[in-house]
């Protein structure tokens, strides 16, 4: 290969990559480029622009969740798959899918209301479906729902009891 083609390959990986940030950054459903990055402070994943991570409902301390659950002050939702929930999860969660929202909202409708207050949390900090289900709650007018985006994981980390269901 001659310098002049080596150069024009350059030049042309230079121009790709500029257009590819520049369509990221004029399209609705391009990535984040920043953002919230360190895991001590919530979700780390990349999202799109147009759904980003509200952290002001988010409880971060998991000796906050525990006295949570100890005091029966909010119902606590898992919305990891069921079959998940099952080999595992918080003391006296329930089973909401995110996958199944629209099947099961009805159901949380049923033994629950609007004002309720409302704790939802998933796999944990890498798990954006705790964040996608308090926002679909939040857009039916539910008030008062918070996020543990530790979840499950920082959960069993940090060495809280956790029920399994029997088969």
């Amino acid at each position: 290969m001659t310098l002049k083609e080596i150069k024009g390959s350059f030049f042309l990986v230079f121009v790709a990559v500029t257009m590819g940030f520049f369509y990221n950054y004029f399209s609705s459903s391009g990535i984040a480029l920043f953002g919230q990055w360190e895991t001590s402070n919530g979700v780390v994943n990349a999202i799109s622009k147009a759904g980003s991570v509200n952290v002001s409902i988010e409880i971060n301390n998991p000796e906050i969740v525990r006295q949570i659950i100890q005091k029966k002050e909010r119902i606590i939702l898992d919305v990891r798959p069921r079959e998940v929930y099952e080999e595992g999860h918080l003391p006296g969660a329930l089973s909401f899918p995110w996958m199944e929202f629209d099947r099961v909202i009805d159901k949380l409708l049923e033994i629950t209301d609007r004002q309720s207050p409302i704790l939802v949390y998933c796999s944990g900090f890498e798990c954006m479906d705790s964040h996608h289900f308090a926002t679909n709650l939040k857009n039916m007018r539910f008030t008062d729902i918070k996020v543990y985006p530790g979840g499950f994981r920082q959960w069993q980390e940090v060495g809280y009891a956790m029920v399994k269901n029997e088969k």
